[in-house]
Formats: structure tokens, sequence, C-alpha cells
């Protein structure tokens, strides 16, 4: 692994459109907030902000506990790749919100595998469905294997680069937070044995759905052979034994205050529920349903990898102008893939804990 990840969120705001478990799973952080002693004057940093959306909802639960007349330096972090505009449409929200308040937010287009800010300067760091995003890209797809056959390995093969990942992200977290500060971690969690047999595995089948689909084209010949070399999304869910312990491998700069894990569902499951419970609902009514619900789990994906996906057919030889007309057409086969295998509950694991900065 050499080259480091640069990718970005699907651009048009598809992120802030379609990000509806992330908000759950944002939202399940929300607590970790609340007795913490907010002065002043004080720096709040979200390490990896996205397209926004969640990220200022964060901010305004921080922001709606301060005293009037108090000074809020708001500090966004992402990739260069980001698209920062949809962000920066969000921003007046806050100062409208809060005309008691002195905010002052700040952009920053950079990794959070760097150093993003002057040391011991935050108060509170904040991350949410961010840190299962590895530094650099993973090893190709070898022709020899099936997409099923790679993501059966991906685990393994992306495990010591997620641990040197995560120890690497701990420590500069460390150096910006200042001494008394916290730091608010959401973390993507893989599944138990137990999990996987009642849930499936939530995430893995998302993404093999959507890169079976693209096989399925590829050997009909709409896509090169080559473009399914680029499946390596840079991804890796922990354990709850890895997040654990590699905190505590940073215990002299790290106090764990609190910890928990719960399983967050995607909201169109419940609407999906609520279908097929309906007292006119026949066997036609259900399909539909299930193929709606397929479908905004799909939708979901690509807002975070859409843009991944075109760039990567791009780079193997797919003409500009039949770019859009295939991915279309991808949406259309993995969505029927999904349905067909049937998406389950779509819950995945998270873990949540507050750190305290020794």
């Amino acid at each position: 692994m050499d080259q480091n990840n640069t990718l970005p969120m699907t651009a048009g705001n598809a992120y802030n459109e379609n990000c509806h478990q992330q908000t759950l799973i944002m939202e399940g952080s929300l607590p970790l907030f609340d007795d913490i002693n907010l002065g002043s004057n004080l720096t709040i940093v979200d390490y990896g902000c996205s397209q926004g959306r969640n990220s200022i909802a964060m901010m305004q639960r921080v922001l709606n506990r301060m005293a009037p007349s108090s000074t809020a330096s708001l500090v966004f972090e992402d990739l260069p790749s980001n698209e920062f505009a949809s962000l920066i449409r969000l921003l007046p929200e806050l100062s409208a919100s809060n005309p008691t308040l002195k905010i002052y937010p700040s952009l920053i287009p950079r990794s959070f595998y760097e150093p993003v800010i002057a040391p011991a300067t935050v108060d509170i760091g904040f991350t949410s469905s961010t840190i299962h995003w590895l530094k650099r890209m993973p090893l190709l797809k070898p022709p020899t294997e099936t997409v099923s056959e790679y993501y059966a390995k991906r685990t393994c093969r992306n495990a010591p680069e997620a641990e040197e990942n995560f120890r690497e992200f701990l420590t500069l977290r460390g150096q910006e937070i200042k001494s008394g500060g916290y730091f608010i971690i959401a973390c993507f969690g893989s599944f138990t044995e137990e999990e996987i047999t009642r849930y499936k595995d939530a995430l893995i089948l998302r993404h093999r759905i959507l890169f079976q689909a693209a096989e399925k084209l590829a050997n009909e010949g709409k896509l090169p052979l080559k473009a399914m070399e680029k499946i390596n999304v840079p991804i890796y869910d922990r354990s709850e034994e890895e997040f654990r312990s590699g905190i505590e491998e940073l215990k002299d700069t790290w106090v764990m205050e609190e910890y928990y894990r719960k399983m967050i569902p995607h909201p169109a499951y419940d609407k999906y529920l609520k279908a097929c419970e309906l007292e006119d609902a026949d066997e036609n009514s259900k399909t539909e349903a299930a193929k709606a619900y397929a479908g905004a789990l799909i939708d979901w994906l690509v807002a975070v990898m859409g843009d991944m996906i075109k760039n990567w057919w791009r780079e193997s030889g797919v003409e500009d102008d039949k770019v859009d007309e295939i991915y279309q057409e991808l949406l259309v086969v993995a969505k029927d893939l999904l349905w067909k295998e049937g998406p389950g509950g779509a819950e995945i694991p998270l873990m949540y804990t507050r750190l305290r900065r020794a």
C-alpha cells in the first residue's frame, strides 16, 4: 500500500442528501457531549466533516450549551478533494441560530493522517463515520480472484494498515487536543459471528453487491476487465478488541471515560417494515417495498463511492461520454442483485467513546 487515499465523497451534495444512516450514527454520539464543561472560548474540530450536514448538527449541539457572548472557533477538516462548497452553504445556519455567540468557522483541506491544527489548541475533537477509511489504497484486486473472493480476503489484507493508521491518528490528535480536552469518536465496527448470522454483514454485503454488478457488466463486455481491478475501497471495520486495544496502547495520552457499542439501522429499513405491515399489503406491494429498500441502500453507498467508481473507470479506459450511461446501468443491476439476495436489516455496529487528553 503505497498510494495515499485521496478519494472524495460523491459531489453535487449527494452525500448530504443520502447520509441518513450517518446522521443516526452522529446522533448516537451526542450524549457524550452533554456533561463536558464548556468555557467561554472554545475550539472544536470535526475530523472528517465531508459535505457538512452532520457536522453542522454536532456543532449546533455544543453551541446550544454555550453562554451568551462566548466565542466558538469551529474547525472543519477533510481531504482537499472534499466538496467543501456544500458545507460552506450551511455555515450561515450556525450564526443565524446563535446570534449571541461569536462564531469563527474555518476549513482545513488536509488528511487527518497529517497534523491538522496547531499543537494543544483544541478543546473538543470529534470524528464520526470516518476512521474506517485508510490512509493508503489497498492492493488492487488480482485478476485471478472474483469479487466475492477478493472481499473474503479484504479484512486480513487491510488489518496491518488499519492498526498502523489508528495509532497514527490518535497520536496526532493527542498533539492537537489540549491536556484535559476531549475527543469523541463514533467508529464503524466489525460484526461478531453471532451478528453476521442475525443481520448479515451489511457493509460488506453492500460493497460486494455493487462490485458484483460491475463484474456482471464487465462479463457482458460493457466494461473493460481492467476496470474490475480497481475495486480496492480503502476501508477497514475494526473489531471491538482492536478498537479498545488501540486506545489502550496510548494510555499515557488518552483516558477512556465512556464507551458503548450499539447497532445503527438504516432509516429506510423502518419504512420498509411499515410498508409490509399495512393491512392491504399484498405480495406485490411487499416486493415493491423491498425493491425500494434495496434501492435506498445502494443510493446510500454510491453517495460515498459514486465518483470513485467513475474515476476508476475513466482510468481503466472507459470513454468519458460513456461513463454516466454505464453507471446508471450499474445502479439498476446492483439494486436488483441486492433485492434478490435480501439486504437484511442493514444495521451497522458502531463503537462510541469519549476520550480525555491526559
